[in-house]
């Protein structure tokens, strides 16, 4: 390095300069980014697939994208949460995730779930219950406050600290799955759970229409099993190494699969009155 002291006054000259030009820039980046008054609220709620697994990156999961695209609103005036995990079952979106979301503000306008495959694959094969608890879940986020259906069972969701009922949701829309059809390669398997989900929409469809929506929200159920029949590329069990043994399979959607189910609740959304 040279220890001219010309040569050491044109480095210190250049890096002056350097440092006074982001001092200019620097105040300009902080202020770029504007927060917008949020007027929407989006919160996913349910299992691996809504939590986005099988996905890569899992933020190409169909509750991200259905934010990131601004479905149900502006990104800029939409709040965003995601509480659905990997493993949740029925029981996990009925007695975690609703309290959860009934509880605390701020209270969401739009809300996604898909729930109740991992009951079924973890040996519980009473889908009749596992809906049930599905549309439980639903009841207490529209009725908690007091209008619960006594036909679905559902016991009230009370505040940790008051133990007073958590305030039903005002003003809502709903959109609950069913699941896609699952290619198994065995043609014995693929009748077994072609029939849970053929069953699990029907029972689904049957609890779902016994809960009673306030004025202002909305109820709808999204359909993935009926466009999805025929459709390759939807489920990892069709990519190497999805599919090692008739019992050893991913039932996750691909990236493709994700965008798909995705499109479905765009659909359905924007049929809705």
């Amino acid at each position: 390095m040279s220890t001219d002291p010309e040569s050491r006054w044109g480095m210190n000259r250049r890096l002056g300069f350097i440092l006074s030009f982001f001092a200019l820039v620097a105040p300009t980046l902080a202020i770029a980014q504007i927060n917008f008054p949020k007027k929407s609220y989006y919160v996913g709620m349910g299992d691996s697939i809504a939590a986005g697994e099988g996905a890569l990156p899992v933020t190409n999961g169909y509750v991200y994208r259905l934010y990131d695209q601004g479905v149900f609103a502006r990104k800029q005036e939409m709040d965003f949460a995601n509480v659905a995990v990997r493993g949740g079952r029925s029981w996990d979106l009925r007695d975690h995730q609703v309290p959860q979301v009934l509880c605390a503000p701020p209270r969401p306008t739009v809300i996604t779930i898909t729930a109740g495959a991992n009951d079924f694959f973890l040996n519980d094969l009473d889908l009749v219950s596992i809906t049930q608890r599905v549309a439980q879940a639903v009841d207490l986020l529209l009725n908690n406050s007091g209008t619960l259906n006594p036909a679905l069972g559902a016991s009230p969701v009370l505040d940790p600290f008051t133990h007073q009922r958590c305030s039903g949701l005002q003003h809502v829309t709903i959109l609950v799955s069913n699941y896609y059809s699952l290619p198994h390669p065995v043609p014995e398997f693929f009748q077994q759970l072609d029939l849970m989900a053929r069953t699990f929409d029907q029972a689904l469809r049957t609890w779902l229409a016994l809960i009673v929506v306030p004025p202002g929200s909305r109820l709808a159920i999204v359909d993935l099993y009926t466009p999805s029949l025929g459709r390759q590329g939807l489920v990892t069990i069709e990519r190497r190494l999805g599919f090692t043994g008739p019992l050893d399979f991913d039932f996750h959607p691909t990236n493709l699969g994700h965008a798909f189910i995705a499109e479905q609740f765009k659909t359905v959304w924007n049929s809705l009155p």
